[in-house]
């Protein structure tokens, strides 16, 4: 199962911010080789897409370190973001940094909500 991450900042800054997670998120053993950048086609009158991030191989270890993680990048930037954890089947959870607190539950219920449990 894989699991899809987006961020969401300042105006114009959703792609250095994805890339900056990435970089950030490949720093921790439990999710390095597990995370990869993916753009998708541009909409129609877009420059370019925004990509996201793709966590694969998810499990209870993995969604830990990925709020641990994702909680540290989110006060170190001291802006406006939020991340969008979605579920393949289309169930999602935003957190921005003022959530980040209930992140990991927030997730593991999604997860656990639509499928086998991590």
């Amino acid at each position: 199962m894989s699991i899809q991450i987006k961020v969401s900042g300042p105006a114009g800054s959703d792609t250095a911010l994805v890339r900056d997670l990435h970089s950030w998120l490949q720093r921790e053993d439990d999710l390095r080789g597990r995370v990869r950048l993916r753009a998708e086609a541009p909409e129609p009158g877009q420059m370019g897409a925004v990509p996201e991030l793709l966590l694969t191989a998810v499990s209870s270890g993995t969604v830990a370190a990925l709020v641990a993680s994702a909680q540290l990048w989110i006060k170190q930037r001291r802006a406006n973001l939020s991340i969008v954890v979605r579920h393949p089947d289309g169930k999602e959870v935003e957190i921005d940094a003022e959530q980040i607190s209930g992140a990991e539950e927030f997730i593991r219920t999604v997860l656990r909500d639509s499928g086998p449990t991590p």
